[in-house]
């Protein structure tokens, strides 16, 4: 059963997460929805024997080739604590009904990945992610494990780094394409140089943070200088290419 201090630290997370959505508008991107959903309180509910079973159960088609593979997931499993255990079975549950969707609609079946160790390593971090954003993204980066080659083993490094302001700011950027008239140019300048970003020309400019600076850091969005500017403290913020494969690969595709 969930302890009544785990549960209102959910309730408190996504109490905290919908007034935040309510106010800046959401997030809506590649039909990632408005915001995403709160792991719901029953998730904890599952006897012990019953998330071993409902585990095995849900990677059964993903280790029936690799024996090697099963026994290596078990044993992770077996490590670890019951509320682990308990959030890292709902976001296998949700992770291949995503897969067989997408696999059912291209006459595919669900085998194991060409990469094992990253998705272990999703698992495991899922495991501990109690933020519904990110467990959100965790989520639908193991169903892009099991369905796609394009969800590189790197992004699972890549999530792992995240907060949700990371995670709202990638979100919220647009691809070159998109970002409207600018100066030209990238910008080289160090990632704590810059004072303000834009998502677009004409936007009004937000706060540089350590956020941006780690997703410049990691190169998932680059600078430009924006149309009309003078110098280049303020950045127009976009989506690299690198950013926009990540972004695919965490997020839900819409039907």
């Amino acid at each position: 059963m969930l302890l009544p201090k785990w549960r209102d630290t959910l309730i408190h997370i996504w109490t905290k997460l919908m007034a935040n959505s309510q106010e800046d508008g959401g997030v809506d991107i590649a039909g990632f929805g408005k915001i995403a959903k709160a792991i719901p309180p029953k998730v904890y509910e599952r006897t012990a024997d019953a998330l071993v079973q409902a585990f095995t159960q849900l990677t059964a088609p993903i280790t029936a080739t690799t024996a090697g593979l099963g026994k290596y997931l078990a044993q992770k499993f077996d490590n670890m604590v019951e509320a682990e255990k308990a959030i890292a079975t709902f976001t296998v549950e949700k992770a291949v009904n995503r897969a067989m969707v997408r696999l059912h609609r291209e006459g595919r079946q669900l085998l194991p990945p060409p990469a094992t160790k990253p998705l272990v390593r999703s698992i495991e971090e899922a495991s501990r992610e109690t933020d519904p954003l990110l467990h959100e993204m965790w989520a639908n980066l193991i169903a892009s494990q099991l369905t796609s080659e394009d969800a590189h083993p790197h992004f699972v490094e890549l999530l792992s780094h995240f907060s949700s302001s990371e995670a709202r700011i990638l979100l919220d950027v647009h691809p070159l394409e998109d970002v409207g008239e600018n100066n030209g140019g990238y910008i080289s300048m160090g990632d704590f140089d810059f004072e303000a970003w834009v998502p677009k020309s004409g936007a009004e400019p937000r706060p540089w943070t350590i956020s941006c600076a780690l997703l410049y850091d990691l190169r998932l969005v680059a600078g430009l200088v924006p149309s009309g500017s003078e110098e280049a403290r303020t950045t127009i913020l976009y989506r690299t290419r690198l950013g926009t494969a990540f972004l695919k690969a965490v997020t839900q595709p819409p039907d």
